[in-house]
């Protein structure tokens, strides 16, 4: 059976944490043109230097956090809830280290910074939010298969998101089979 964290099983490069995060950094990216603009207009070059670091960041922010799904999915679903948990910790840790460490720096308009950032995160998160949604089976618990600590454990399984979106039960006739 193909690796359960990849598209296909062709490898870890097509895992579908990653194309997720990809596809956010892409909003991310598109988003971020008009927010230089808008805040290289409100204040200046620091207002532009302070929402490319936001921009950039947040980017990071999105691969870090597939990378780690992607990561923590091949071990098991134990490890891929906490690396869910833990990621969300760590990335809220570096944010709010980000504005602390960067309110002194003159050369960065503080507001921009934080109004970009905040922005970009949710634009990337709706954009998340709205992929997995048109996908009602992307994750689930085959609860009817035995997993490897008996058959109360199940297995989670994710889907390619190119393929047309099925209900767990018809999954379920498609693995059997």
């Amino acid at each position: 059976m193909a690796n359960p964290s990849t598209a296909q099983g062709n490898g870890p490069q097509d895992a579908i944490e990653l194309r997720l995060a990809r596809s956010a950094v892409l909003v991310v990216v598109i988003m971020a043109i008009p927010a230089l603009a808008i805040a290289a207009a409100v204040a200046g070059a620091g207002g532009a230097l302070g929402a490319g670091i936001a921009a950039a960041v947040v980017g990071g922010m999105f691969i870090m956090a597939g990378a780690l799904m992607s990561w923590a999915a091949r071990i098991g679903p134990t490890a891929l809830m906490a690396a869910v948990l833990g990621g969300y910790l760590l990335r809220l840790l570096i944010y709010a280290l980000l504005i602390v460490l960067l309110r002194p720096v003159e050369a960065i308009h503080g507001p921009s910074l934080a109004i970009t950032a905040a922005v970009l995160l949710l634009a990337a998160l709706a954009w998340d939010v709205r992929l997995v949604s048109r996908v009602p089976s992307f994750y689930w618990v085959n609860a009817a298969s035995p997993g490897p600590r008996g058959p109360a454990a199940g297995v989670v399984y994710t889907r390619d998101l190119e393929q047309p979106a099925a209900t767990p039960a018809q999954d379920i006739e498609r693995t059997r089979s």
